[in-house]
């Protein structure tokens, strides 16, 4: 399931650091409120399969492809419930 944002210009990218051993999430409140709602939208559905939330050099724009200081973000963000594939 690819989502997508029908709000405008939002802000939300994750990034990684500490080669792979954390994950910096930066948002704005549309981004925030965007992915607040896609996460609750997937567990009332049972939480079945997977979303792929993507930045536009993935085919999707709910996510940005660069942080707010310009870094490389992560494109594509595959989430899962329950060890789905």
């Amino acid at each position: 399931m690819l989502l997508w944002i029908e709000k405008g210009n939002a802000m939300l990218s994750f990034e990684i650091k500490d080669s792979g051993k954390s994950i910096q999430v930066d948002c704005d409140s549309v981004g925030l409120e965007a992915l607040i709602g896609i996460l609750t939208k997937y567990r009332e559905a049972g939480g079945k399969g997977h979303l792929h939330l993507c930045a536009p050099s993935a085919g999707g724009n709910l996510l940005s492809d660069k942080t707010p200081w310009g870094k490389d973000a992560v494109g594509e963000l595959i989430i899962s419930m329950g060890g789905d594939d």
